[in-house]
């Protein structure tokens, strides 16, 4: 009788096939992560990208700024995201309180100390004699894009000289700039803040002890504001307001001060008072010595 063999049982085992369901909700998931951290992060960082308002008389300027530590890393929070918080421009580009605060007033004799560079604005402080007039360089239409070129008449000197020589020369403790009043109109400003900004360079590589103030352009009466075109003088006071804002982050990039003398000129309508200038920009003695004051009474320490 043959021997009987065991029947050998086949077990097929069944792969485990992945539920495409639960992978579809995976990646979607994953994308939506994705896309949540993306907004988070755009919305903390986007304001970097953005202008910053113009300074016009209200809340400085800000800009985010990232919080690192004392060894200068930078700080996250419990979610592991960077620290930023907001600081003023001004504050963080320039050691100067700008515009220069009100200050306990100088002597009329101060103003010995001091040299003003100008235009036709700026030869009143001497015709009125308010200012010693070996101290004011100033001339009807000086540009300070051509500063380095023109000579200006001065009673200190026997022959017109130029700024930055009588700058050498008479090496002041403070010095007062003041230039750009016709020209914010037609001029390029770009060019002039340019030029602004090269003029303070070369005074500080030549005179570094010397405290540089920047003036504020003074504002138009409603004539100049009316006159037809900008070929004809033109001005109007938006536009130097938006030049003096710009003047003020030149400071501040500069680290040299800042004088609103703007401000303290204006009426209650934002221009200059028809009742004191005949032509719109230049003004009477009266306003002048009202510009002295608020010179003696906004100084650096």
């Amino acid at each position: 009788m043959p021997e009987s063999r065991p029947v050998r049982t086949v077990v097929t085992r069944r792969k485990k096939r992945s539920n495409p369901f639960k992978l579809s909700l995976i990646l979607m998931f994953y994308v939506v992560s994705i896309i949540v951290s993306f907004l988070i992060y755009a919305n903390n960082f986007d304001i970097s990208s953005k202008p910053s308002p113009t300074y016009n008389g209200g809340a400085p300027k800000q800009e985010p700024v990232i919080v690192t530590d004392s060894e200068g890393a930078s700080v996250t929070d419990a979610e592991g995201n960077m620290v930023v918080e907001m600081s003023d421009i001004e504050e963080s580009k320039s050691e100067n309180a700008n515009p220069v605060p009100e200050s306990e007033a100088q002597p009329e004799s101060y103003l010995n100390s001091c040299m003003f560079i100008g235009d036709s604005i700026t030869t009143g402080l001497s015709v009125y004699k308010l200012v010693p007039s070996d101290n004011v360089f100033a001339d009807v239409g000086l540009r300070i894009d051509k500063i380095n070129e023109t000579a200006v008449k001065n009673t200190r000197f026997d022959e017109p000289v130029k700024v930055m020589t009588a700058i050498e020369e008479v090496r002041p403790e403070n010095i007062y700039i003041l230039l750009g009043s016709n020209g914010v109109a037609w001029y390029n400003n770009d060019s002039m803040i340019e030029a602004y900004g090269t003029f303070v360079d070369d005074i500080k590589t030549k005179l570094p002890d010397s405290k540089i103030y920047i003036i504020s352009l003074t504002p138009v009466g409603t004539m100049k504001e009316n006159i037809d075109t900008v070929e004809n003088g033109k001005v109007l006071n938006s536009e130097i307001d938006q030049f003096n804002a710009r003047l003020l982050e030149l400071a501040n990039q500069k680290n040299v001060y800042y004088v609103d003398v703007n401000s303290e000129l204006k009426d209650a309508s934002g221009k200059l008072p028809d009742d004191v200038t005949r032509d719109g920009m230049h003004f009477t003695l009266d306003v002048y010595k009202k510009f002295v004051n608020y010179i003696l009474t906004h100084t650096a320490k």
